[in-house]
Order: C-alpha cells, then structure tokens, then sequence
C-alpha cells in the first residue's frame, strides 16, 4: 500500500500545483467541449476517493454528505446553488490525503464491501479501492490540466 500512497502524493501535489495559481473565474469556467469545471473536478476527486477507500471499507468520510452530493459521479456545477469555496478544496484534497495516510497506519481499513465500478472493474479490497482511485485522480488532473490550457 505504500507504493499507491506514494503514488497518491505525488498526484495530489500535481493537482495542487496546477491549481495553486487560478483566479475564482478560472476554477469556476466550462470551457467549451467539457461538461465540467476544475472546482468540480477538484471536489469529485476527493469524493470518490472518500467512497472507495473511506465508504467501501465502513469508515467515516473526512467530508460532509452535503460537500459529496455536489461531486458525486453524475452531478454539475449547474446543479449547485452556490459555488464551493477554492481555497476550501485545496485543504480539502492535502487535508483527506493526509488523513488516509494515517488512517492506514493505524489500521482502520481492514474490512472492504465488494465494489464493481461503472467501467466494469471490480475491487474486492481497499487496496484494490485506492489503487483504481490512483487511476481515477490521473484521469482527472488530465481534465483539469486540459482545461486549464484554456487560460
């Protein structure tokens, strides 16, 4: 585990950076040809990784369900009634980092509900979670990255 936490790291900090400089407009525009912003994908990379590796292994999420709602697979930003606070996600995706660190090095995940994801993997451990998860954050920092090529 601790290669894809390493891994994870090294994603979470690529994202962070490539956020680290955008102004409230920036995180918050649909450039034409994406269904989606960096702020959602910021906070829909959070929430998927507090399901597959929090959820799925009967632990409590380091986020709100109300936080969840908004970025749950399936949502946009066009459903949100007030925009999420940047500054807020940046914490959030150092912060939910940090937390899995030591929550794995104090044993919490030992047991997994059985998942099968919309692209037909199927994860029987949270090892299994967290490494789809690490393909799931790069998949999303491409998005992000293609669309900050837009400023």
């Amino acid at each position: 585990m601790q290669n894809i936490i390493d891994m994870q790291t090294q994603t979470r900090n690529l994202i962070s950076l490539a956020t680290r400089s955008l102004t409230p407009e920036q995180w918050f525009t649909i450039p034409t040809g994406h269904d989606n912003n960096i702020a959602w994908n910021v906070g829909h990379i959070i929430t998927v990784h507090q399901s597959l590796v929090y959820r799925l292994s009967y632990n409590e999420t380091h986020t709100t369900k109300e936080f969840a709602k908004m970025f749950n697979p399936g949502t946009s930003p066009a459903d949100w009634t007030e925009n999420p606070d940047p500054s807020e996600l940046s914490e959030l995706l150092t912060s939910t980092h940090e937390a899995f660190i030591a929550d794995h090095a104090n044993g919490h995940f030992t047991k997994y509900r059985p998942y099968a994801t919309t692209t037909g993997v199927s994860i029987q451990t949270v090892t299994d979670g967290a490494t789809f998860n690490l393909f799931h954050e790069g998949l999303h920092l491409g998005t992000i990255l293609a669309i900050r090529n837009h400023f």
